[in-house]
């Protein structure tokens, strides 16, 4: 088995259904690492999670959906690590906005204490 080159986590809320819709087509081509025990999109309640573990993440069209349905209501974020680049990329959800930062892993890693 190889090492996934990309995790992506994250959750919306609340979520509506057009978002939700709009998520599911955005992440049919993404490629997981085949672990059929957690999913990679899910609803809870008025809440969606985003988990993968894999080859391949389809960040833009993921952040088109989003910028295409926020309202002001929902709150969230998406981080992505690109596990070959060595980067982590957080999207925040709100206010209807979505903002996007990026660092090295090695410095979330060295503020984060480990």
């Amino acid at each position: 088995m190889r090492d996934p080159l990309v995790k992506a986590y994250g959750h919306v809320y609340p979520v509506t259904p057009a978002l939700y819709d709009a998520l599911e087509l955005a992440l049919r081509d993404a490629l997981g690492d085949d672990d059929g025990d957690v999913p990679l999109l899910c609803r809870e309640g008025d809440m969606a999670r985003i988990s993968l573990e894999g080859f391949y993440f389809p960040e833009d069209g993921v952040l088109d959906a989003f910028r295409a349905h926020l309202t002001p209501a929902m709150q969230g974020k998406l981080d992505v690590l690109d596990m070959e680049g060595w980067r982590l990329t957080r999207h925040v959800f709100d206010h209807g906005q979505v903002k996007s930062s990026s660092a090295p892993l090695n410095n979330v890693l060295d503020y984060s204490g480990h």
